[in-house]
Protein backbone atom coordinates (compact mmCIF):
# COMPACT_ATOMS: atom_id res chain seq x y z
CA UNK A 1 0.00 0.00 0.00
CA UNK A 2 1.08 3.57 -0.71
CA UNK A 3 -0.20 6.41 1.45
CA UNK A 4 -0.76 9.80 -0.19
CA UNK A 5 -1.18 12.86 2.02
CA UNK A 6 -2.88 15.82 0.37
CA UNK A 7 -4.83 13.49 -1.89
CA UNK A 8 -7.50 16.07 -2.67
CA UNK A 9 -5.15 18.55 -4.37
CA UNK A 10 -4.41 18.67 -8.07
CA UNK A 11 -1.09 16.86 -7.89
CA UNK A 12 -2.31 14.55 -5.13
CA UNK A 13 -5.20 13.42 -7.33
CA UNK A 14 -2.85 12.84 -10.25
CA UNK A 15 -0.53 10.77 -8.07
CA UNK A 16 -3.42 8.65 -6.85
CA UNK A 17 -4.66 8.05 -10.40
CA UNK A 18 -1.17 7.09 -11.59
CA UNK A 19 -0.68 4.70 -8.67
CA UNK A 20 -4.06 3.05 -9.20
CA UNK A 21 -3.25 2.66 -12.89
CA UNK A 22 -0.15 0.73 -11.81
CA UNK A 23 -2.31 -1.59 -9.74
CA UNK A 24 -1.19 -0.21 -6.40
CA UNK A 25 -3.39 -0.14 -3.33
CA UNK A 26 -3.67 3.52 -2.26
CA UNK A 27 -4.80 5.15 0.96
CA UNK A 28 -5.44 8.84 0.37
CA UNK A 29 -5.51 11.21 3.33
CA UNK A 30 -7.26 14.51 2.67
CA UNK A 31 -9.40 17.24 4.13
CA UNK A 32 -11.63 16.76 1.10
CA UNK A 33 -14.35 14.07 0.95
CA UNK A 34 -13.72 10.99 -1.16
CA UNK A 35 -14.47 11.55 -4.87
CA UNK A 36 -17.07 9.18 -6.27
CA UNK A 37 -14.81 8.13 -9.15
CA UNK A 38 -11.71 6.96 -7.26
CA UNK A 39 -10.92 3.39 -6.21
CA UNK A 40 -8.50 4.58 -3.55
CA UNK A 41 -9.20 4.03 0.12
CA UNK A 42 -9.90 7.38 1.69
CA UNK A 43 -9.37 8.95 5.09
CA UNK A 44 -10.95 12.38 5.45
CA UNK A 45 -9.38 14.42 8.25
CA UNK A 46 -9.88 17.83 9.80
CA UNK A 47 -6.11 18.37 9.86
CA UNK A 48 -2.82 16.53 9.70
CA UNK A 49 -1.51 16.49 13.26
CA UNK A 50 -1.24 13.17 15.07
CA UNK A 51 -4.43 13.51 17.11
CA UNK A 52 -6.38 14.21 13.91
CA UNK A 53 -5.00 11.10 12.17
CA UNK A 54 -6.37 8.64 14.72
CA UNK A 55 -8.06 6.62 11.97
CA UNK A 56 -4.83 6.11 10.06
CA UNK A 57 -3.62 3.14 12.10
CA UNK A 58 -6.95 1.36 11.69
CA UNK A 59 -6.86 1.90 7.92
CA UNK A 60 -3.34 0.45 7.72
CA UNK A 61 -3.91 -2.53 10.04
CA UNK A 62 -2.49 -5.64 8.36
CA UNK A 63 -1.28 -3.70 5.30
CA UNK A 64 2.31 -3.70 4.08
CA UNK A 65 3.29 -0.11 3.32
CA UNK A 66 5.71 0.32 0.44
CA UNK A 67 5.71 4.11 0.32
CA UNK A 68 4.37 7.41 1.58
CA UNK A 69 4.05 10.55 -0.56
CA UNK A 70 3.05 13.91 0.89
CA UNK A 71 1.84 16.52 -1.57
CA UNK A 72 1.11 19.11 1.13
CA UNK A 73 2.40 22.62 0.55
CA UNK A 74 1.45 26.28 0.42
CA UNK A 75 2.78 29.14 -1.70
CA UNK A 76 -0.09 31.64 -1.46
CA UNK A 77 -3.54 31.94 0.06
CA UNK A 78 -6.48 34.31 0.18
CA UNK A 79 -4.51 36.31 2.71
CA UNK A 80 -1.07 36.51 1.12
CA UNK A 81 1.10 36.17 -1.98
CA UNK A 82 4.85 35.49 -2.14
CA UNK A 83 6.88 38.45 -0.88
CA UNK A 84 8.89 40.23 -3.56
CA UNK A 85 10.73 42.58 -1.21
CA UNK A 86 12.07 42.54 2.33
CA UNK A 87 9.56 45.16 3.48
CA UNK A 88 6.73 42.76 2.60
CA UNK A 89 7.95 40.08 5.02
CA UNK A 90 5.61 39.59 7.97
CA UNK A 91 5.17 37.26 10.91
CA UNK A 92 1.81 35.78 9.93
CA UNK A 93 2.98 34.76 6.46
CA UNK A 94 6.20 33.30 7.80
CA UNK A 95 4.32 31.33 10.45
CA UNK A 96 1.75 30.06 7.96
CA UNK A 97 4.33 28.98 5.39
CA UNK A 98 6.59 27.29 7.92
CA UNK A 99 3.67 25.46 9.49
CA UNK A 100 2.35 23.92 6.26
CA UNK A 101 5.65 23.46 4.41
CA UNK A 102 7.93 22.30 7.22
CA UNK A 103 6.14 21.62 10.52
CA UNK A 104 3.32 19.44 9.18
CA UNK A 105 5.56 17.19 7.05
CA UNK A 106 7.92 16.36 9.91
CA UNK A 107 4.95 15.69 12.21
CA UNK A 108 3.52 13.37 9.54
CA UNK A 109 6.82 11.52 9.38
CA UNK A 110 6.80 11.25 13.18
CA UNK A 111 3.24 9.89 13.12
CA UNK A 112 3.72 7.37 10.32
CA UNK A 113 7.18 6.07 11.21
CA UNK A 114 5.86 3.44 13.68
CA UNK A 115 3.62 2.12 10.88
CA UNK A 116 6.46 1.66 8.38
CA UNK A 117 8.33 -1.62 7.84
CA UNK A 118 11.64 -1.91 9.67
CA UNK A 119 13.38 -4.42 7.39
CA UNK A 120 11.71 -3.96 3.98
CA UNK A 121 12.37 -1.19 1.46
CA UNK A 122 10.05 1.75 1.91
CA UNK A 123 10.14 5.37 0.77
CA UNK A 124 8.83 8.49 2.51
CA UNK A 125 8.68 11.38 0.04
CA UNK A 126 7.63 14.98 0.57
CA UNK A 127 7.22 17.28 -2.40
CA UNK A 128 9.61 20.20 -1.97
CA UNK A 129 10.81 22.97 -4.29
CA UNK A 130 13.99 23.93 -6.09
CA UNK A 131 13.60 27.48 -4.74
CA UNK A 132 14.21 26.01 -1.29
CA UNK A 133 17.84 25.44 -2.27
CA UNK A 134 20.03 28.03 -0.54
CA UNK A 135 22.87 27.38 -2.99
CA UNK A 136 20.62 27.82 -6.02
CA UNK A 137 19.05 31.11 -4.90
CA UNK A 138 20.08 33.73 -7.47
CA UNK A 139 16.83 35.68 -7.82
CA UNK A 140 15.80 36.43 -4.22
CA UNK A 141 12.21 37.12 -3.20
CA UNK A 142 9.62 34.60 -2.01
CA UNK A 143 11.10 34.81 1.49
CA UNK A 144 8.72 32.62 3.47
CA UNK A 145 8.29 29.96 0.77
CA UNK A 146 12.02 29.64 0.14
CA UNK A 147 12.87 29.57 3.84
CA UNK A 148 10.15 27.09 4.78
CA UNK A 149 11.21 24.69 2.03
CA UNK A 150 14.85 25.02 3.12
CA UNK A 151 13.73 24.17 6.66
CA UNK A 152 11.78 21.19 5.31
CA UNK A 153 14.87 19.90 3.54
CA UNK A 154 16.92 20.16 6.74
CA UNK A 155 14.26 18.42 8.83
CA UNK A 156 14.06 15.51 6.39
CA UNK A 157 17.83 15.26 6.15
CA UNK A 158 18.10 15.15 9.94
CA UNK A 159 15.39 12.50 10.19
CA UNK A 160 17.14 10.41 7.56
CA UNK A 161 20.28 10.26 9.71
CA UNK A 162 18.32 8.98 12.70
CA UNK A 163 16.09 6.52 10.85
CA UNK A 164 19.09 4.98 9.07
CA UNK A 165 19.82 3.31 12.41
CA UNK A 166 16.30 1.97 13.02
CA UNK A 167 14.79 1.53 9.52
CA UNK A 168 17.75 0.53 7.41
CA UNK A 169 15.75 0.19 4.18
CA UNK A 170 13.75 3.42 4.59
CA UNK A 171 14.48 6.19 2.09
CA UNK A 172 13.42 9.70 3.07
CA UNK A 173 13.56 12.19 0.21
CA UNK A 174 12.34 15.61 -0.89
CA UNK A 175 11.38 15.88 -4.57
CA UNK A 176 10.98 19.02 -6.67
CA UNK A 177 8.10 18.20 -9.06
CA UNK A 178 8.61 21.10 -11.46
CA UNK A 179 6.01 23.81 -11.99
CA UNK A 180 2.73 21.95 -12.28
CA UNK A 181 -0.61 23.23 -13.57
CA UNK A 182 -2.43 23.36 -10.24
CA UNK A 183 -3.96 26.06 -8.06
CA UNK A 184 -0.59 26.52 -6.33
CA UNK A 185 1.09 27.79 -9.51
CA UNK A 186 -1.95 29.36 -11.17
CA UNK A 187 -1.21 33.04 -10.34
CA UNK A 188 2.31 32.74 -11.81
CA UNK A 189 1.76 30.68 -14.94
CA UNK A 190 1.67 33.58 -17.42
CA UNK A 191 5.28 34.47 -16.60
CA UNK A 192 6.63 31.00 -17.31
CA UNK A 193 8.72 30.30 -20.43
CA UNK A 194 7.08 27.99 -22.94
CA UNK A 195 7.41 24.35 -22.01
CA UNK A 196 8.02 24.99 -18.30
CA UNK A 197 4.47 24.27 -17.09
CA UNK A 198 3.62 20.61 -16.71
CA UNK A 199 0.27 18.85 -16.52
CA UNK A 200 -0.38 17.15 -13.16
CA UNK A 201 -0.41 13.76 -14.88
CA UNK A 202 3.09 14.41 -16.28
CA UNK A 203 4.47 15.56 -12.93
CA UNK A 204 2.92 12.56 -11.17
CA UNK A 205 4.56 10.10 -13.55
CA UNK A 206 7.91 11.84 -13.11
CA UNK A 207 7.65 11.76 -9.33
CA UNK A 208 6.83 8.06 -9.36
CA UNK A 209 9.71 7.39 -11.76
CA UNK A 210 12.04 8.96 -9.19
CA UNK A 211 10.57 6.98 -6.29
CA UNK A 212 10.99 3.77 -8.31
CA UNK A 213 14.73 4.36 -8.52
CA UNK A 214 15.39 5.63 -4.99
CA UNK A 215 18.23 3.93 -3.14
CA UNK A 216 19.10 3.92 0.56
CA UNK A 217 22.18 5.99 -0.27
CA UNK A 218 19.87 8.80 -1.46
CA UNK A 219 17.99 9.08 1.83
CA UNK A 220 17.93 12.68 3.02
CA UNK A 221 18.53 14.19 -0.42
CA UNK A 222 16.68 16.90 -2.33
CA UNK A 223 15.99 15.58 -5.83
CA UNK A 224 14.86 17.13 -9.10
CA UNK A 225 11.93 15.58 -10.98
CA UNK A 226 14.43 13.98 -13.36
CA UNK A 227 16.13 12.19 -10.47
CA UNK A 228 19.24 14.39 -10.34
CA UNK A 229 20.41 15.71 -6.99
CA UNK A 230 19.74 19.35 -6.13
CA UNK A 231 22.01 21.28 -3.75
CA UNK A 232 20.75 22.30 -0.34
Amino acid sequence: MIVVFGGGGGLGQALIAALLKRGETVLAVSRQPKPAVTQAKWLQVDGYESDQLHGLKDQLEGQQISGVISALGILHSNEFMPEKRLDEVNKDQLNGSFYVNAVLPILLLQTTLPLLPVKQRCFWVQLSAKVGSITDNYLGGWYSYRASKAALNMLLKTASVETARTHKQLIIAAIHPGTTDTSLSQPFQQRLPKGKLFAPEVSAERILAVTDQLTVEQSGQLLHWDGSRLPY
